[in-house]
């Protein structure tokens, strides 16, 4: 407990996962706020879904 209080821990492995949800969360608001839907931040937001997300989780499971 005294680790964590004065941040002395380890990253979780799942810090990289929230942080690309946060940037897709991101993208669908503002397009969705300037246009009332969604419509190109499909793409955006499948990239880092792909790629950070499906990174993370091969780092994290895909080793052995």
């Amino acid at each position: 407990m005294n680790n964590a209080v004065h941040g002395k821990g380890e990253k979780k492995w799942w810090y990289g996962i929230a942080v690309m949800l946060m940037i897709c969360v991101f993208f669908v608001g503002m397009d969705y706020t300037q246009t009332g839907s969604i419509t190109w931040s499909v793409w955006p937001v499948a990239a880092v879904l792909f790629f950070g997300v499906g990174f993370s989780l091969l780092n994290r499971f895909g080793r052995e």
